[in-house]
């Protein structure tokens, strides 16, 4: 894993992030509905600042989300309120955005579904997912969890 991950993990449910996302034109990205939620994983070329305003379009829809970045030996994440990272974790957000961060040293305490999407993750089981979005994806993580595309958006839905 060389470019570093995203995930924004939120206790919505699927089905009204889905239409909220996509009325928003937010995306894309694959949602991965879970027992506490929604794990939402952008396209794996995102910027942290751009995953920063996706998951404020996620907390718009489930009042809360936590954005987590990583890569091997280092992660940062944020609720919007408080931030946390291990390792060297400032070259996963650039280094203005890390002073206004104030990232505390401590790791992410995430609930174990998510946890089990994000080893997903490692594994490279989304990556056709994420890498081919919106429109060309593959079955590799569908075949464990069941995955919801988000597209660019269009019209609003009647």
């Amino acid at each position: 894993m060389s470019v570093p991950r995203t995930l924004i993990w939120t206790p919505a449910p699927t089905a009204e992030l889905q239409l909220n996302l996509h009325r928003a034109a937010a995306g894309p990205a694959a949602l991965v509905p879970v027992a506490s939620g929604t794990v939402l994983l952008p396209r794996r070329q995102i910027g942290f600042a751009a995953a920063a305003r996706l998951a404020e379009q996620v907390r718009e829809t489930g009042a809360a989300a936590l954005l987590l970045r990583w890569s091997p030996g280092a992660e940062v994440w944020t609720d919007g309120e408080q931030a946390g990272s291990t390792g060297s974790a400032r070259r996963l957000v650039g280094l203005l955005r890390w002073w206004r961060l104030d990232a505390r040293p401590r790791p992410v305490d995430l609930p174990a579904d998510v946890a089990e999407v994000r080893a997903l993750v490692d594994e490279g089981r989304a990556d056709t997912w994420v890498t081919a979005l919106p429109d060309r994806a593959g079955l590799p993580i569908n075949t464990v969890l069941p995955v919801v595309p988000v597209t660019q958006g269009g019209p609003p839905l009647a």
